[in-house]
């Protein structure tokens, strides 16, 4: 998709603007996270370590009050918002679906923020309780407030597969004790400390939880898709959802498959999607298998 000539960094910046003006006209409540909208603490910081470096994006990600979720998505799409992935298809947590505009570029919908396992429309008053304020292009945006922020970014670093994720060093490593107490805290609040604790390198005090292998599957960076969904179906919280999550591993993600070619599928696309998984599928199936073999063998 092509999208205006516009320089990302100030496409982004824009979004989140027009985002946070749709989100008032329509009565609906969202927190802009990540990106511009990030706390000048946590950013990287110049050469000389004066002046915070501006956090690259290139898309703009706003936190929605669930229950007025499907409102600001009518209100999106009645602007030519135009969804590219929806919350099944955008990740391995249905958090977030994704969005596209000619001049704006790509936005994403968050629903609620992976790690947090507290009740999404609780957890998102909690956050809006203690918001700020921050001006994006010239707008007025709600953010959530600095421990927060910490605790977001951390969450989403234990997703990178790096311990030493820049994020997770910024926001962890060179906190204060204060500080962590805080997060620690409000993660408490939240439910997040199984994901806090794969940002933070204390997972293993958690071994047990049912989201332990799932933490530990991308906290590790461990790529094969099977391990993913095994860890996916055994973090469910019910055996409804758990039935769910095992329908949804046998169905190809058409809306990454149309992303990564750039164009609508054909059926042509679809035959080979569903055939380059089953291949990928079967041959990390093959190399676990010897794996175990060899470790049994010794």
């Amino acid at each position: 998709m092509e999208t205006s000539s516009i320089p990302i960094a100030d496409q982004v910046r824009l979004a989140h603007g027009i985002l946070q003006r749709t989100a008032e006209a329509a009565g609906v409540d969202i927190l802009h996270i990540k990106g511009p909208s990030l706390h000048p603490a946590l950013l990287q910081r110049s050469a000389d370590g004066r002046s915070p470096v501006p956090r690259h994006s290139t898309d703009a990600d706003v936190l929605v009050r669930p229950s007025q979720l499907e409102r600001f998505q009518r209100t999106l799409e009645r602007d030519e918002w135009r969804m590219t992935a929806d919350f099944i298809a955008g990740s391995a947590f249905g958090h977030a679906a994704n969005y596209w505009h000619e001049i704006l570029g790509y936005c994403d919908v968050h629903r609620r923020f992976p790690g947090i396992e507290l009740d999404a429309e609780r957890a998102f008053d909690i956050l809006w309780g203690s918001r700020q304020s921050l001006r994006i292009a010239h707008v007025t945006c709600h953010t959530p407030d600095l421990n927060a922020q910490r605790l977001i970014i951390l969450l989403h670093a234990a997703r990178s597969g790096r311990p030493d994720h820049p994020d997770k060093v910024r926001a962890w490593d060179d906190a204060t004790v204060a500080d962590r107490d805080a997060v620690l805290g409000l993660a408490s609040r939240l439910d997040a400390e199984v994901a806090l604790a794969a940002a933070t390198g204390h997972l293993e005090d958690f071994r047990g939880e049912r989201n332990y292998d799932l933490w530990r599957q991308f906290s590790t960076g461990d790529t094969i898709r099977w391990h993913e969904w095994r860890a996916r179906i055994h973090a469910a919280s019910s055996p409804i959802g758990a039935l769910r999550v095992a329908v949804r591993a046998l169905r190809l993600n058409q809306a990454h498959l149309r992303m990564d070619l750039g164009h609508d599928l054909t059926r042509a696309d679809v035959m080979r999607g569903y055939r380059d998984r089953t291949l990928r599928a079967l041959g990390e199936l093959s190399i676990a298998m010897r794996d175990r073999f060899l470790r049994g063998g010794r």
